[in-house]
């Protein structure tokens, strides 16, 4: 039942993403640049015959493109079916990675826990080492004589322990070495065909292709054709009446899959972002491994740099069809280029495809600086960022609690008393859209409560049991950081409790007398008020016929306004802050003190 609720879980949130990405809109810009680069470089590359583009953008949904034929006088059209060839080794790896989180198999499981032994193949060889191409399986299958029987035979049910038997000296121990070959994903799939009872069709269809909604995709001879696909060219020559199935059954699962672009860029993003595996699984796909070449090789993902970009992805070739996919870790951009015919340059079309998006919309952010541990109240923290290329405008966001604005590269920001831990982002703009976005993990530590301070004669304690600074009257004592405190001198005192880094706000205001009874105790009548106070503060001071000084001093002991009074003054409070102050009045030989409140 668990796992019932927690796979509906996750087609619910999979639904949830779809219906989001319809609601986008995409960039008209953006739009019609893509359009017209597909247009211009497909029609200067005569080898390509059509060509479906699509492009995934974070915040805008999807862009879908198509152009030239699929025949004679009939247009390749966006929702036109492709074989995607070896972009099906991803499909193929991340079923295993899902039997590998249900533990029905494990990547290190060795061959000959699952299949008999092969000729030519090393029964040690494990399931990562098939998916990541360091078996040293050699890969026979579409070089001479094998390809020639299947081109002879393309009505023929080939099977992979026929396929398996074409197999060749390794190319090395197993890893010891990179080197790619289709025949690890076709023992890929008897592996999970001993492993399940299923064809590995059927564990694609289960776990990505039904629950993902992407219904056009079709796992060809072994499921029905679905959707309108366009005809295949190998060679300038129309395929469209030669059989697939010797191909589509030699290959099997290293490209037998059919797509529209829409659907892939769709799939990457939903892996990529996660919602397909769990994060161990995706950081084993995502695991890449020398190939001693311009790239690095995962499970059935290749990493690469393109214009100065980090890209990962993978090529497709078969006889009749290209395939191309991109897909930017930084940004979230997905671009995929599919064509119907082979060879053709398509590769480079879809590239620069990507190169349309990386050049116009603003760029991935570098990181945040600023102070990540603050005190709730604390006051203009600044945060910035280097300058985001191509962004004309910058765009913050900030954790609950927090206020400030810019949109610059820089902000200025005040913690309130009641915010909590959280992100700070940034993302630049510009008339293209938004680019992706730069996080800083805010912590916000509380602050502590605010002590209450009592008496016994000349001993006070404060309810706090740790982090007290004791004040009086002249500021802070020194030394007296104890939960008690004993008073040597008249006056008044409290206390500040400090956590984690944190100040409470002061306690209370005790005032201690071991002087006896104030001689103007018995001639004066002072009063204070309003209290709490907004903006004026009126001081009367009845029987004592003499001016005296005063002073007014925050929480913290800081004197902030002086001055003398003759029976009455009345002060200014506007420019206060909130909080608590104190009143010290000097009648000479002592003082008094007395506490207000400002609003």
């Amino acid at each position: 039942m668990v796992n019932f609720m927690k796979k509906s879980l996750r087609i619910i949130l999979l639904l949830v993403v779809l219906m989001t990405t319809k609601a986008m809109s995409f960039n008209p810009q953006l739009s019609s640049m893509l359009q017209d680069t597909l247009n211009r470089y497909v029609s200067m590359i005569t080898n390509i015959k059509g060509m479906s583009a699509s492009v995934y953008l974070p915040g805008q949904g999807i862009w879908q493109g198509s152009t030239g034929l699929s025949y004679s006088e009939h247009p390749i059209t966006s929702d036109m079916m492709f074989g995607i060839a070896s972009n099906t080794k991803l499909f193929v790896a991340t079923a295993i990675l899902k039997l590998a989180e249900n533990k029905i198999l494990s990547l290190d499981d060795s061959l000959h826990k699952w299949i008999p032994n092969y000729p030519n193949i090393n029964p040690d060889v494990t399931i990562r080492q098939l998916l990541n191409h360091t078996s040293g399986i050699s890969d026979p299958l579409f070089v001479p004589p094998y390809m020639d029987t299947i081109m002879n035979n393309p009505k023929r049910v080939f099977t992979p322990n026929e396929v398996l038997g074409w197999m060749s000296t390794p190319l090395f121990s197993p890893g010891k070495g990179w080197g790619y070959s289709n025949i690890n994903y076709i023992i890929a799939g008897m592996i999970v065909k001993n492993a399940t009872g299923n064809h590995i069709s059927k564990i694609i269809r289960d776990s990505i292709l039904t629950p993902m909604h992407l219904d056009s995709m079709f796992y060809d001879v072994e499921e029905p054709e679905r959707g309108n696909i366009s005809h295949r060219w190998f060679n300038n020559i129309d395929y469209k009446d030669t059989s697939r199935i010797g191909l589509n059954t030699a290959g099997g699962c290293a490209g037998a899959l059919f797509s529209t672009s829409n659907e892939m860029v769709k799939w990457y993003h939903a892996l990529m972002s996660g919602q397909i595996l769990n994060s161990a699984s995706l950081a084993e796909l995502t695991n890449f491994v020398s190939t001693k070449g311009q790239f690095t090789y995962g499970l059935g993902l290749e990493k690469q740099t393109f214009f100065g970009h980090t890209v990962w992805g993978h090529d497709g070739s078969t006889w009749g069809y290209k395939s191309r996919m991109i897909y930017d870790p930084c940004s979230g951009i997905v671009v995929c280029g599919l064509a119907n015919s082979w060879p053709a340059g398509m590769d480079g079309i879809t590239l620069i495809l990507y190169k349309v998006l990386a050049d116009y919309l603003p760029a991935c952010p570098g990181i945040i600086t600023g102070q990540t541990n603050l005190c709730q109240g604390e006051k203009s923290v600044t945060y910035t960022i280097p300058e985001i290329t191509n962004a004309t405008s910058y765009s913050w966001t900030l954790p609950n609690g927090a206020t400030g604005t810019s949109q610059t590269n820089s902000i200025t920001v005040d913690y309130d008393l009641v915010s909590v831990s959280g992100d700070i982002t940034i993302k630049g703009v510009n008339s293209y859209g938004d680019g992706p976005a730069s996080a800083l993990k805010i912590t916000i530590i509380p602050k502590p409560p605010t002590p209450i301070v009592t008496k016994n004669v000349n001993i006070l304690h404060s309810d706090a049991p740790v982090g007290n600074q004791w004040y009086d009257s002249k500021g802070k004592i020194s030394g007296a950081t104890n939960q008690n405190y004993t008073v040597t001198t008249t006056g008044s005192y409290y206390t500040i409790s400090t956590l984690s880094g944190c100040n409470s706000e002061s306690s209370n205001i005790i005032f201690v007398n071991l002087s006896g009874v104030d001689e103007y105790g018995k001639n004066k009548l002072l009063s204070v008020y309003p209290n709490p106070v907004k903006n004026e503060l009126t001081i009367d001071i009845e029987g004592l016929n003499k001016k005296i000084e005063f002073s007014i001093m925050n929480s913290l002991g800081e004197f902030i306004f002086k001055g003398e009074i003759l029976n009455r003054r009345v002060i200014n409070t506007d420019t206060f802050a909130s909080g608590l102050y104190l009143i010290k009045l000097d009648y000479g030989t002592t003082y008094e003190i007395i506490e207000f409140i400002k609003d």
